[in-house]
């Protein structure tokens, strides 16, 4: 199963029940048109990091950019959205605790590590709807992998 279907997942138990689109920056530009906010948004993988391991699987290290963000006015001042960086740094954070509980059979899909690190950084007047609220890049670990 893609690495999307997982996050999608995920983000379908959030609070507030957010929507989930996918796609590059051109793609997600033309979605945001016709999106439920909140809605979390992500970019194709960044980068797949691939180690082997002594027990003969292999370990993958996905590379992830989020936006988790809430329609906003065009007339609104930065500190006017200040209230929408709060609720969506919420959900970054209430992401990032369902992940590491994330089930796919037979136990934890998603391997987090205390100390792990997620980039965030708010966004303000993002895409043509007019959008306000965090990004983060983050690495995720899956737990599951095929011995060879």
């Amino acid at each position: 199963m893609p690495i999307r279907n997982s996050i999608e997942a995920v983000v379908k138990n959030l609070s507030g029940n957010p929507a989930f689109a996918y796609g590059t920056a051109n793609e997600l530009n033309q979605l945001a048109d016709d999106q439920q906010f909140p809605c979390v948004f992500m970019y194709p993988l960044q980068s797949i990091e691939l180690t082997p391991a002594l027990n003969g699987s292999v370990d993958n290290i996905f590379t992830l950019y989020l936006e988790f963000l809430f329609k906003t006015d065009f007339d609104q001042y930065t500190a006017d959205n200040e209230t929408y960086i709060t609720q969506a740094l919420q959900l970054a954070n209430e992401f990032l605790v369902k992940a590491s509980t994330y089930r796919e059979g037979e136990g934890r899909y998603f391997k987090i590590k205390a100390g792990t690190k997620a980039k965030c950084l708010p966004v303000y007047n993002k895409y043509d709807v007019n959008t306000t609220g965090v990004s983060i890049t983050l690495n995720l670990n899956t737990m599951y992998f095929d011995r060879f």
